[in-house]
């Protein structure tokens, strides 16, 4: 996103202009609660009278540094040649 700092319980949320299936969100972004920096998912959905509303959730930024390379393992390696 940008190097928008929010103020307490404050954030932006941006249109998804590449959404490609109904399981990624019309909108996103992140906002400051409580000190931390959380995410925020929306989808657009109509109710069974045909209202339109939003669904919402919340999430843990995910940080650069806490995301896994592809292809590395995702469990701890166990090596079983060890003298002790």
């Amino acid at each position: 996103m940008s190097n928008f700092e929010p103020k307490e319980g404050l954030g932006r949320i941006f249109g998804n202009d590449k959404k490609q299936n109904e399981s990624q969100p019309d909108f996103s972004g992140n906002a400051l609660w409580r000190g931390e920096i959380v995410r925020i998912a929306l989808w657009k959905k109509k109710d069974k009278n045909g209202k339109t509303y939003l669904n919402a959730k919340l999430s843990e930024e995910l940080k650069k540094s806490d995301s896994v390379p592809a292809g590395t393992l995702s469990r701890p390696v166990i090596d079983d040649d060890l003298p002790f």
